[in-house]
């Protein structure tokens, strides 16, 4: 087993050759894959299974990649499924812990359908006249960021 010190020049190694072998797979199959997030899904894919069978062991890395793909995900599709960005995000960080977790919390995913419940209650309250200001306000957070 590779020290500890280690995993994370050869988790950045490892996502730096994926890259280019995309980059490679891309120009040969005129593919028009993202190098950088497939990279970095691969990468964090593959040292996940190396987790789970005990021959990886840096979590802090593996949680900075995960959280970059459920980032790329939030970013891609935010304004193409036009939902909730809170609730969005949280389940994808959630999805997240529960793969480093290796075990669903049932607090956490309880937590992340009140969430989902209550953004859907907020918006169809929102069809309310009186109230339509203060929840526009909520619903279309950071949409001018």
């Amino acid at each position: 087993m590779v020290p500890i010190e280690y995993e994370t020049l050869i988790v950045f190694l490892s996502t730096s050759i994926i890259f280019i072998f995309v980059l490679i797979f891309n120009a040969i199959f005129k593919k028009k894959i993202c190098a950088v997030c497939a990279s970095v899904f691969l990468t964090w894919l593959i040292f996940l299974v190396l987790y789970y069978f005990g021959y990886f062991q840096n979590l802090l890395v593996l949680a900075l990649l995960i959280g970059s793909s459920a980032s790329g995900i939030f970013n891609l599709l935010k304004e193409k499924l036009n939902i909730f960005k809170l609730p969005f995000i949280l389940t994808l960080l959630t999805i997240a812990y529960f793969l480093l977790l290796k075990q669903i919390d049932i607090a956490l995913l309880i937590f992340n359908l009140i969430l989902w419940l209550l953004f859907a209650l907020i918006f169809l309250f929102s069809k309310n006249q009186n109230l339509k200001s203060i929840f526009q306000k909520l619903i279309e957070c950071c949409k001018d960021w």
